[in-house]
C-alpha cells in the first residue's frame, strides 16, 4: 500500500502539561498509509500510536493539520477529529491554543492507566481491596527501590510536602478534593527514578483518593504522622521499616473506604425502596 509524507515540518512544544506550543527545529516527518476499513477513526489512531511506538513521533511533536490528516489518511476529516478525541482521552494526545496551537504527542505520564482501573471498578469488575492489595505491594516495592536510589534532595521533597499539608490541616484546609494530597506517594515513586512506577503509583493512588473524597472530603490529621514515620525510616534507608509502616498505614484507609462504601450503598438501597 502506497504512503504519503507529511510535508510540514513538525515543531514541538514546550515540556509540561498545558504549555504553549513554540516552534523548534523541524522533527522527522511520519508516513501514514491511507485507511481502508469500517471503523476508521480506529484505524487512524492505531496508525499514530504505531508512529509514537517505532519513534517516529516523540512527545512534543506536533501533528498536521486535521485537513491534511485526513488527506494522507484518505478519510472524512470527522473520522480524523474521532481518531484525535480517542487519543486526547487515552492521555496520547493534547490540544494546545494560540498562534502555533494544534495537537500534540503529550509530555507527561498518560492517564489512561488511572480511567482503565477507575472503570474497573466503576463496573464492579475491581474491588476496592484488589487495588487496596496492588497498591501495598506496588508501595512496597517503590519503597525498596527509593531507599536504594532517592537523592538527599529527594528526600528532603518528601519532608516538604508533609510540612506544607501539616499546615494546611493546623489551619483547616485539609481536603481531599485537591490532587497533591496524594504528591507524598507520587514523590516516593518518583523517588525510584522508574517512570513505570510513577505512573502506577500516580493511577491507583488517585483512584483511592477519588474513592475517599465521595465518602469523607477531609483526610484525618494523623495521617501526616503516619507519613513522618514513613519518611524516618526512608533517611534511615531502613526499607522493611519503611514498607511495614506504609503497608499498616494503607490497610487502615481500606477498612474505612470499604466500611464507609458500604454504609453508603444501604443508604442508597434504602432510598430506592423508599422512592
Amino acid at each position: 500500500m502506497p504512503t504519503k509524507r507529511i510535508s510540514p515540518s513538525i515543531p514541538r512544544a514546550k515540556a509540561g502539561p498545558g504549555a504553549t506550543a513554540a516552534l523548534a527545529e523541524p522533527a522527522v516527518t511520519p508516513l501514514f498509509q491511507p485507511v481502508r476499513t469500517r471503523r476508521t477513526f480506529e484505524a487512524v489512531a492505531s496508525q499514530i500510536r504505531e508512529q509514537l511506538a517505532r519513534g517516529e513521533l516523540r512527545p512534543g511533536d506536533r501533528l498536521p493539520a486535521e485537513k491534511d490528516l485526513a488527506e494522507q489518511f484518505d478519510v472524512s476529516r470527522s473520522a480524523v477529529r474521532e481518531a484525535l478525541r480517542s487519543l486526547e482521552s487515552a492521555g496520547v494526545v493534547e490540544a494546545l491554543t494560540g498562534l502555533n496551537g494544534g495537537f500534540f504527542i503529550r509530555n507527561g505520564k498518560p492517564t489512561s492507566l488511572t480511567q482503565s482501573v477507575r472503570d474497573m471498578v466503576s463496573l464492579q469488575q475491581a474491588s476496592i481491596a484488589h487495588v487496596t492489595e496492588a497498591r501495598i505491594e506496588l508501595m512496597a516495592v517503590a519503597i525498596r527501590l527509593a531507599c536504594e536510589r532517592a537523592t538527599e534532595e529527594e528526600i528532603d521533597a518528601i519532608e516538604a510536602d508533609i510540612d506544607y499539608h501539616t499546615d494546611l490541616f493546623r489551619q483547616g484546609h485539609g481536603s481531599r478534593n485537591t490532587h497533591s494530597v496524594i504528591r507524598f506517594y507520587q514523590l516516593i515513586a518518583e523517588a525510584t527514578h522508574n517512570e513505570v512506577f510513577t505512573a502506577m503509583v500516580d493511577a491507583l493512588s488517585e483512584i483511592i483518593r477519588g474513592l475517599l473524597a465521595q465518602v469523607d472530603p477531609r483526610p484525618r490529621k494523623d495521617f501526616m504522622q503516619v507519613r513522618r514515620k514513613v519518611l524516618t525510616h526512608l533517611r534511615a534507608r531502613d526499607a522493611s521499616a519503611a514498607a511495614a509502616a506504609m503497608t499498616a498505614h494503607l490497610k487502615l484507609i481500606s477498612d474505612y473506604l470499604e466500611s464507609e462504601s458500604k454504609k453508603a450503598a444501604t443508604k442508597r438501597a434504602a432510598a430506592r425502596r423508599a422512592a
